[in-house]
């Protein structure tokens, strides 16, 4: 099987209020022609120790929506209910190629808006641009009698050495995913790290996406490397290091987040392909406030201290999709996450758009398609499709096609109208189709929202972006999920009502 696009309906909350919208979603499929099915069930249950992404649309209403239909996906080729170790308390039922398939069944606390059982374009509320580390310099902090901050392994902490881990980015862990910031973890080939050998740990270094190379110290505060879902629902840290421990029932027994440290960044090809180092890594115990939710040490809690970890996740192929020279000649830099923020050079062949087409393996995007397409199945077979700058202002689809759909292609816009499509310019009043998911006409595709949702103000078209301190105060940042929920990076800004 190859990339498929299908339709799905979901819930999408607007501030203040809910309601059903449909939604288009592309999922990418193994390479045998067939079609694999799955049904996602979420769960909404309160564990108290998760601080995970929710799976389902939440915003600031913290209302739970039931609505959305159990659908079938087809999503990649290997059966089985998975553990989602990226996400401290999910869990999934589904196909996969991978043990760890972001997203299904939601645990969480806050306010999550409840089961989600559809796959394809989840719109979710999110971040304060208010909340992103500068990079500046880290204060020292206090838990219980332990002063923290300073670049001595405090005498509470145990030594943890990632000496023998190959770090890897998201995109290298599972094909085809991207979170809503870049991010480096440990791999799945090494379940444990701390505390009980049997049971699995993930520690992940968490970055923004418009990162630079150079030293960056480590934001102490773990409500920034961990949403809230009340204010921020994306890691909001310029650079943060986060270690989950033991996990069990689907949900990890400690969360510990760096209170200092720092994260030098050598060379850079895009922010999720860089090599660097984390130094003097203090890793703290924290635990939601039973009042607030929010994460604050735990007083006497586990400490780790990373003297120094190094890793280089940049692809061999590697490049930074639209840029000037991205690849050889002979190559084209196809973008890899559904912002197009990262990419990878890919070889050609002489099929035009619309010719049907062939992808030989399919976890690479060579084709025998022109450069500049996309072997992609919107249904009716593997066809070279246009590849088109999410974030252009001028992304270049021909009349009656509009770019976007999570694998940056020029999609009719009949395909879309399940989504909703608005013909509304970045910045206007979306008069047709206020609930549209798609907006932005010939110009720089976005998506419509309504910040006081039955309020006076009307919807409008908000453009896609790619870090979520490109939102200014006081708006925040959302996201849409795509590819059966695994690809987070599509954001855009909004103001909490």
């Amino acid at each position: 099987m190859i990339a498929n696009f299908s339709t799905y309906l979901m819930p999408r909350l607007s501030a203040g209020a809910l309601f059903a919208f449909s939604a288009a979603s592309l999922v990418a499929c193994g390479d045998d022609g067939s079609d694999s099915t799955a049904s996602e069930t979420d769960t909404d249950t309160d564990t108290g120790t998760d601080t995970s992404e929710p799976t389902g649309t939440t915003g600031p209403t913290g209302t739970t929506s039931a609505t959305a239909p159990t659908t079938t996906v087809a999503p990649t080729t290997d059966d089985g209910t998975v553990t989602d170790p990226t996400n401290p308390t999910t869990t999934t039922t589904t196909t996969a190629t991978d043990t760890d398939a972001i997203t299904s069944t939601t645990t969480t606390t806050g306010t999550d808006t409840g089961p989600d059982t559809t796959t394809g374009d989840t719109t979710t509320e999110g971040d304060t641009s208010t909340s992103t580390s500068t990079g500046g310099d880290t204060e020292s902090t206090s838990t219980g009698d332990t002063e923290t901050g300073g670049p001595v392994k405090p005498d509470d902490c145990v030594d943890l050495s990632l000496a023998d881990i190959e770090l890897l980015s998201q995109q290298q862990h599972q094909f085809d995913s991207a979170w809503m910031v870049p991010l480096v973890r440990t791999p799945e080939s090494h379940p444990s790290l701390t505390g009980d050998g049997a049971l699995y740990d993930l520690l992940q270094i968490l970055f923004a996406g418009d990162i630079t190379v150079g030293v960056h110290a480590l934001d102490p505060d773990p409500n920034h490397a961990f949403p809230d879902y009340v204010t921020n629902f994306v890691t909001t840290s310029n650079a943060a290091v986060t270690l989950q421990e033991d996990l069990v029932d689907q949900a990890y027994a400690k969360v510990l987040t760096a209170v200092a440290g720092e994260l030098e960044i050598f060379e850079l090809v895009t922010p999720h392909q860089t090599r660097g180092v984390v130094r003097h890594v203090e890793l703290r115990e924290m635990a939601p406030n039973p009042d607030t939710e929010a994460l604050e040490p735990v007083e006497g809690g586990a400490c780790y201290w990373i003297e120094e970890a190094e890793y280089d996740v940049r692809r061999a192929n590697g490049c930074a999709p639209y840029a000037a020279d991205a690849c050889p000649d002979g190559q084209f830099c196809m973008p890899t996450n559904a912002i197009g923020s990262d990419g990878e050079c890919v070889t050609g062949g002489t099929k035009l758009e619309g010719e049907a087409c062939v992808r030989p393996d399919p976890e690479l995007w060579d084709s025998d398609c022109e450069l500049g397409l996309r072997c992609l199945n919107p249904g009716d077979g593997p066809t070279c499709m246009k590849v088109c700058d999410v974030l252009s202002d001028a992304p270049g689809c021909a009349e009656g096609t509009h770019c976007g759909g999570g694998y940056n292609l020029c999609l009719d816009e009949a395909v879309l109208l399940n989504s909703g499509i608005d013909p509304a310019p970045v910045g206007e009043p979306c008069a047709d189709n206020p609930d549209a998911l798609y907006c932005g006409g010939a110009g720089r595709p976005g998506t419509c929202w309504d910040d006081d949702g039955n309020g006076p103000m009307p919807s409008s078209c908000r453009p896609f972006v790619s870090a979520p301190s490109q939102c200014v105060a006081p708006q925040t940042a959302g996201h849409i999920a795509y590819k059966n929920t695994i690809d987070r990076s599509t954001l855009w800004c909004f103001e909490l009502p």
